[in-house]
């Protein structure tokens, strides 16, 4: 047997040794959980669709409903969309701008805007962003009062503004938001409901529901907002009962 050198203490260790024993292990662990990473994707990948061969918002909601009618208006709309996407970027594929006056005089004006497959990067916009977007303040928003209609055995939720115009003047808004069968919630809880749809093989649709009113001062806003709530519910009511499912359900 061959004495071991007196230095062999002293010799440097070759690289290839000073590897820790559990690198190996570590690397399959990291290689299982990229696998149910994975896994998990495939999984979230939506292979249906929530609604298909949708009826045309503009053919199924009347241009006259109760005491209210379709009008010429000058007026330009907020748009719907925040004004900075690429047309990939757009989360609608129908869209209805109109305004209605009653017999009062009074004018509404309407926004609708439905998309077919909402995602976690597409989805539909909400009005307290799109309005700041076009030079308007948001002066209040809260909560507004439930909407009850016949299509739907619990009230829909809905959302009150009051704007300021760049120029002068107010503009009162009232909206619902509804994706898949949420209704509200903030961006956060909209892209876990996505992503819960997308587990069950599901892409929810979505819908935008906005009426507005342009006022002289703030003080009209709840005036008008009593009036919107009137006529959101004359309008559900309208649309014929086979078409309902594209604004409430």
């Amino acid at each position: 047997m061959s004495a071991i050198p007196p230095d062999a203490a002293a010799r440097p260790v070759p690289a290839a040794a000073r590897i820790p024993r559990f690198s190996i292990y570590t690397a399959i662990m990291g290689l299982l959980v990229m696998m149910a990473a994975a896994a998990c994707a495939w999984l979230a990948t939506p292979r249906l669709q929530a609604m298909s061969n949708a009826p045309s918002l503009d053919a199924v909601v009347p241009k006259t409903f109760g005491d209210w009618r379709v009008v010429a208006d000058s007026t330009t709309q907020v748009d719907v969309a925040q004004g900075v996407e690429t047309v990939q970027e757009q989360p609608y594929d129908q869209t209805v701008m109109r305004t209605y006056a009653n017999s009062r005089g009074d004018m509404i004006m309407l926004a609708l805007a439905w998309g077919e497959r909402q995602r976690q990067d597409v989805k539909v916009h909400r009005p307290e962003v799109c309005y700041p977007a076009q030079g308007f303040a948001v002066r209040q928003i809260g909560s507004g009062h439930a909407i009850s209609t016949e299509a739907r055995a619990t009230p829909i939720p809905t959302t009150q503004i009051l704007t300021e115009a760049r120029g002068g003047g107010f503009e009162a808004v009232r909206y619902w938001i509804r994706i898949g069968n949420m209704y509200g919630g903030d961006g956060l809880q909209a892209r876990w409901y996505i992503l819960q749809e997308g587990f069950k093989g599901r892409i929810p649709d979505g819908v935008l529901v906005r009426v507005s009113q342009r006022l002289a001062k703030a003080d009209d806003a709840p005036a008008s907002q009593a009036l919107m709530e009137s006529f959101l519910q004359d309008m559900v009511a309208a649309v014929p009962a086979t078409s309902r499912g594209l604004l409430v359900r």
